[in-house]
């Protein structure tokens, strides 16, 4: 289905109010390690992006006992 001229000019909008705010952060991972890591965040209830979050701020906490 085609998008309308309406939704083409909405996503050109939302693109430059986002434009350079996020970058991603990718990793490659064989696809047990993927599979694994993925089923226990998504149990977790967390998003990847939360998870990358929470897991920063542990090793900051862990680095600051030190």
């Amino acid at each position: 289905m085609a998008r309308s001229e309406a939704q083409r000019n909405a996503d050109k909008k939302y693109a430059q109010k986002i434009k350079d705010k996020h970058k991603q952060f990718a990793v490659n991972l064989i696809v047990e390690e993927y599979d694994q890591i993925n089923a226990i965040i998504t149990a977790s209830g967390m998003t990847k992006a939360e998870f990358l979050r929470w897991a920063v701020d542990e090793l900051k906490n862990k680095n600051e006992e030190k």
